[in-house]
């Protein structure tokens, strides 16, 4: 390989699923994930605010934890984090020399190269036993039992978010067939027994239950409770045996992904302070963001219909009937009728534009196309930062939406990150 760290870092346009090369690599590495408490969260939208959620309660509680999340919004460092700071440069630069070489093996045993995130997955997973980390949160990519992250063994508990359509052509034409691909995460060897799962249409929840069971696991659904108050975009919600708890991510939606995580830190045996500190102190850029408080610019990653719907119940929550702007960018595969048609139920003025420098975006000029094919009417910016300047002429609130690979691309000085 050329240039293996320009390949590592490099966009993966074709997720290629299966578990031969990541185990190859691992044992090349002497499977550090042996030496790992992992709680494996798989789903459709909302793992990454879970695990966001998870990992702040557990470092409040005293724990030494990795979290493995993607994509990345700006560096491919956020991805790999120990004790919620993102891998340095130097170390990550040691982690993918010493991958070349195993890469380099697998290659030569599996007939083919690993792809960019068996190598991050397999070098985080290395980096987590090194560093002694007590857990680690650990997020699906994509599916569930062929992910890369699947090559572990065991875990300390399986978590499933709300599971709806997504990735079609990979994981299931229907929500029941994506909800058995993503069971694939249960494991026998699990040190609880226990799914966490948020609440699942009835037919999603029947194959949950029946896959856990195979596994000898027990199934705990999460029914979240109504707000009781707000501070801005941030609720207050009872959970019990916690109390009341104000969740540091913004949105209605977050009190469910919030008691997943309150769920599963119960389980754990963490006590009410450092729970109630976890959720209220978690941070998350990209979902729900306040960019600016005035005019109001927010930047949310929802890039399929149920992560619009979320977006669109807290939009309603917090803007009611404010005319509002939307920018929306996403990538060629995405079916975008029902998402926009969410966006368009309340007075909104559309603009399209392009993300940057990576091969799936579809351009605005098509996104135009395809949503007036869909009955939306908008306009095209060829930039985020042109878009914005759009959107601040026209003064209404912004939302910015549609790819979460579309953050980078944010001017920097509107970027947490």
């Amino acid at each position: 390989m050329p240039d293996f760290h320009a390949y590592a870092n490099s966009f993966q346009a074709q997720p290629r699923l299966g578990l031969a090369r990541i185990r190859d690599m691992l044992a090349r590495l002497g499977n550090p994930e042996k030496k790992l408490r992992c709680i494996h969260i798989g789903g459709t939208n909302g793992k990454g605010s879970v695990a966001v959620f998870l990992d702040s309660i557990l470092r409040h509680a005293g724990y030494r934890v990795g979290r493995y999340t993607s994509p990345n919004l700006v560096r491919v460092n956020e991805r790999i984090t120990v004790d919620g700071a993102p891998i340095d440069d130097a170390p990550l630069h040691t982690l993918l020399s010493r991958m070349e070489e195993i890469s380099a093996r697998t290659a030569e045993a599996c007939g083919e190269a690993p792809s960019q995130f068996e190598i991050w997955t397999a070098a985080a997973l290395a980096y987590f036993a090194d560093c002694l980390c007590d857990y680690v949160v650990l997020e699906v990519g994509m599916g569930g039992a062929y992910d890369a992250t699947n090559a572990i063994d065991s875990c300390v508990m399986s978590v499933l978010t709300h599971i709806d359509l997504d990735h079609t052509a990979y994981l299931g034409k229907t929500p029941v067939e994506i909800a058995r691909t993503k069971c694939g995460i249960f494991k026998k060897d699990c040190l609880t027994h226990t799914v966490v799962s948020a609440p699942q249409a009835p037919e999603v929840e029947a194959v949950i239950r029946e896959e856990a069971e195979k596994q000898g696991n027990t199934v705990t659904f999460v029914a979240p409770p109504p707000p009781r108050k707000r501070y801005g975009m941030q609720e207050v919600f009872f959970f019990p045996g916690y109390g009341d708890i104000r969740s540091g991510l913004a949105g209605i939606h977050q009190i469910e992904n919030a008691c997943v995580a309150l769920t599963c830190a119960k389980l754990l045996g963490v006590d009410i302070f450092d729970a109630q500190c976890g959720v209220t102190y978690a941070k998350h850029p990209g979902r729900m963001e306040i960019l600016r408080e005035k005019p109001l610019l927010l930047y949310d990653g929802g890039h399929n219909p149920n992560g619009v719907a979320a977006l669109t119940r807290s939009l309603d929550r917090y803007l009611g009937d404010t005319p509002r702007t939307c920018i929306f960018a996403c990538m060629r595969d995405k079916e975008i009728g029902q998402s926009l048609a969410m966006l368009a139920a309340r007075p909104t003025r559309f603009i399209f534009t392009t993300v940057q420098d990576n091969p799936r975006a579809m351009t605005a000029q098509e996104l135009q196309r395809r949503a007036q094919d869909a009955g939306v009417d908008g306009e095209c910016a060829e930039t985020l930062a042109a878009a914005i300047a759009r959107a601040d002429e026209i003064g209404l609130p912004t939302v910015i939406c549609g790819s979460l690979y579309l953050y980078a691309d944010l001017p920097r000085e509107l970027r947490s990150l």
